[in-house]
């Protein structure tokens, strides 16, 4: 598509990006639009669903975030990756007679014929970016089948009673069936949306298990003597040392697909037999470098108070919840929301999980002495107006960041406590003194993660009074709520849910709860002053969105049982 006036004009006018960079941006663009629009999402200037829908109003065609839509299987597979990469399309999904397919130019006549004559169907062609059809061609024409033929290409036979010699090993690990497999099953995790990949070798095979919504699930079944040359050639990726197999080791690779890079936390471990793999992968495929508290599923009560807060010049804000839950979306949308030019924010963070060009990103590195108060007093001298800082993990940082938040800066860090009101406590805990802390507090954000149903099974559920009465203030005679329930189907693979969100409570630090940090006051005299003040918790949240139906009654309460216990 050709870069013409009127378009500059218009994203311009959408992106407000200044004379300079828009002017480089232009040149570098070298006419063409696609290219031009690619630099403004790099640079964090617009997201993707706002340049692609500026981009598909030129073509008058509608835009589609691949993140964001659906893949049917059957219908994907109505075209070879060969075939798809070749015309950069993608099918979709049916849509009445007709098949969406992605196309980078989708007002591509003779294109859109040719895969009606191929799909034996009409095409409903819809606007994608390239890099996100590349992309998505690798992920999505990755499928079980595919990596069992991958596995039948090994020569089983150069394991001369079990063992692998170094020479052996080495050759193999270079070689494309082996780059080939271990490529296959970061892309196969990729495709079902897996945060974590398990490989865990056994007697007699390799169990691979992908992290799926929380839950771990079995997915390939690996013959044992690719155990060792496969957790070698993810050790050798990450740079870790593959001759050491008696010692945990730690290490982060790179993923690179066209759409971006992905990285990879690793971590191997001695086991029974032989050393066992977790590959947790940092961030998402699709995700924009630009997150939105508006599309996180906040609660009107949680969303209003955390913007106003954020709208503080200085202060802590700790997001709290168990690791996995979230908390570093949170905070990156946070940031997002307070993002300008003419404010300088600078990340602290291990690892760094959002690449954000508009923001100052700082990795630690306790080896050479860079941790978390190493790195926070320097980045106190580079004049921050915004400070996120990944965890707090000792006294040291506690009362570093609350100085800093009292010295008129604003904070945003995590915590690992069970709830909100806990984190008004925690860092007195941990030493700091409360006349730092009372003031220097200024908002607490609790969340979990749950669930959300699959949007294609999902149907109505009332609840029996007996469980009713568990939970809620029910009286006999009353019309029962109607709650929803997963019984499971294609899509979601026979689990009744597809992704996950959070559920939140957000406690507001008001006077009167500094007032009771400062007498002293425990745990439950801070909490009956924030109910009093408006404060619900995370069962509450939970229990109104499972009536809206986005995730069951049973999983609300199976994430926040513990919680529930404690009380």
């Amino acid at each position: 598509m050709e870069l013409t006036e009127s378009l500059i004009a218009r994203f311009q006018e959408k992106a407000q990006v200044p004379p300079v960079p828009l002017a480089g941006m232009i040149r570098a663009a070298k006419n063409d639009a696609l290219e031009f629009v690619q630099f403004l999402i790099q640079d964090s200037y617009l997201d993707r669903d706002s340049a692609g829908e500026l981009l598909a109003g030129e073509l008058n065609r509608t835009y589609v975030n691949l993140s964001k839509t659906l893949f049917q299987d059957e219908v994907v597979s109505l075209l070879t990756g060969q075939i798809a990469a070749s015309y950069h399309a993608i099918p979709l999904y049916h849509l009445g007679k007709a098949v969406t397919v992605g196309m980078v130019n989708p007002n591509d006549l003779e294109a859109v014929a040719a895969l009606e004559n191929l799909l034996m169907q009409p095409v409903s062609p819809v606007f994608c970016f390239r890099d996100e059809i590349d992309s998505a061609i690798k992920v999505n024409y990755q499928t079980v089948h595919h990596v069992d033929d991958l596995v039948t290409s090994f020569d089983l036979k150069i394991f001369h009673g079990g063992q692998l010699s170094e020479v052996a090993l080495a050759k193999l690990l270079d070689s494309k069936p082996m780059v080939d497999l271990s490529d296959s099953i970061i892309l196969l995790a990729l495709k079902e949306r897996a945060s974590d990949v398990h490989i865990e070798p056994k007697k007699n095979e390799v169990v691979v298990r992908f992290r799926i919504d929380g839950i771990l699930v079995d997915r390939l079944f690996l013959p044992a003597e690719l155990g060792l040359p496969l957790a070698s050639r993810y050790k050798i990726t990450a740079g870790m040392d593959i001759t050491e197999r008696r010692k945990s080791q730690d290490g982060r690779l790179s993923f690179s697909l066209p759409m971006k890079n992905l990285d990879l936390r690793i971590s191997s471990l001695p086991v029974m037999h032989g050393e066992k793999v977790v590959m947790r992968i940092l961030g998402s495929l699709y995700s924009s470098s630009i997150l939105n508290l508006d599309k996180l599923d906040f609660s009107p009560e949680v969303l209003r108070p955390l913007k106003t807060t954020l709208k503080h010049p200085q202060g802590i804000l700790f997001v709290t919840g168990p690791t996995g839950s979230g908390k570093s979306t949170t905070l990156y949308a946070a940031l997002n929301f307070i993002n300008t030019r003419d404010i300088n924010i600078v990340t602290i963070e291990d690892p760094v999980e959002y690449d954000v060009p508009s923001l100052n990103q700082v990795m630690i590195n306790e080896k050479v002495g860079r941790g978390f108060q190493e790195v926070l007093r320097s980045v106190l001298r580079q004049d921050p107006d915004a400070i996120l800082v990944g965890e707090i993990r000792d006294t040291e940082t506690a009362r570093i960041a609350a100085q800093a938040a009292l010295t008129g800066h604003l904070v945003l860090t995590t915590l690992h406590t069970n709830d909100a009101i806990q984190a008004t406590t925690r860092l007195l805990e941990m030493g700091v003194e409360r006349f730092i802390v009372a003031p220097s507090i200024i908002g607490v954000l609790g969340q979990r993660l749950v669930r959300r149903l699959c949007e294609y099974c999902k149907t109505e559920q009332r609840p029996e009074p007996d469980e009713l009465r568990q939970y809620f203030y029910w009286r006999e005679g009353a019309e029962l709520p109607v709650f929803y329930q997963g019984p499971g189907c294609e899509h979601c693979g026979g689990t009744g849910y597809a992704g996950r969100l959070a559920i939140h409570e957000f406690l507001r630090v008001t006077p009167q709860i500094r007032e009771a940090i400062l007498r002293e006051r425990d745990y439950d005299e801070i909490m009956r002053i924030a109910v009093q003040q408006g404060f619900h918790n995370l069962r509450y949240d939970g229990f109104k969105k499972a009536l809206r139906g986005l995730t069951s009654l049973d999983e609300v309460v199976r994430a926040t049982a513990i919680l529930e216990d404690e009380s």
